[in-house]
């Protein structure tokens, strides 16, 4: 039996979250240990996201982060084009999409997962660290404002169209 937070009202969600200590004095959310699958619609996180090892296994479309979105070594296999205020780090988890003319206002850590393209339009302002994934080639729209690490991926080469900020790491 999983715990489905989409079939309870917003408020009491939040009053559970609270409770139980969830969320800290900042809007901070750690779902780290809970028995949690799902995130109601709607939902603003007034901090970061910390799901980090959790059974969550989708995000809302409709879901604000205004910090960062920890989301390592989760169940997440496709990520929703969401609006967050930091950085995306999805080290280790289950990901195997990201939603075209994802705009990632920090760096995304993709190290270690199972994807195996980039997005078009694809927009990091920091660092893009792809290490040991099965990305093959770059789209020629990526822009990225910091480096790029691509070590122990098949990526041979990049294409003239890529902005990069910094350097490349292979």
């Amino acid at each position: 039996m999983s715990t489905n937070a989409m079939s309870k009202t917003k408020p009491a969600f939040v009053d559970t979250l609270k409770l139980h200590g969830y969320v800290d004095s900042y809007g901070n959310l750690k779902l780290g240990n809970t028995a949690l699958t799902e995130l109601p619609e709607n939902y603003i996180v007034k901090g970061f996201l910390d799901i980090e090892g959790s059974e969550i296994i989708r995000l809302p479309n409709t879901l604000t982060i205004t910090g960062h979105l920890n989301a390592a070594h989760s169940k997440l296999t496709t990520l929703p084009k969401i609006d967050v205020g930091g950085y995306i780090n999805l080290t280790g988890s289950k990901l195997k999409v990201l939603p075209a003319g994802l705009t990632v206002k920090g760096d995304l850590s993709l190290v270690n997962t199972p994807i195996r393209a980039l997005p078009r339009r694809l927009n990091v302002k920091g660092n893009l660290f792809l290490t040991n994934t099965k990305v093959k080639q770059l789209p020629p729209d990526l822009q990225v404002g910091g480096d790029i690490y691509m070590r122990n991926t098949e990526i041979t080469n990049v294409p003239e169209n890529v902005r990069i900020g910094g350097r490349l790491y292979r």
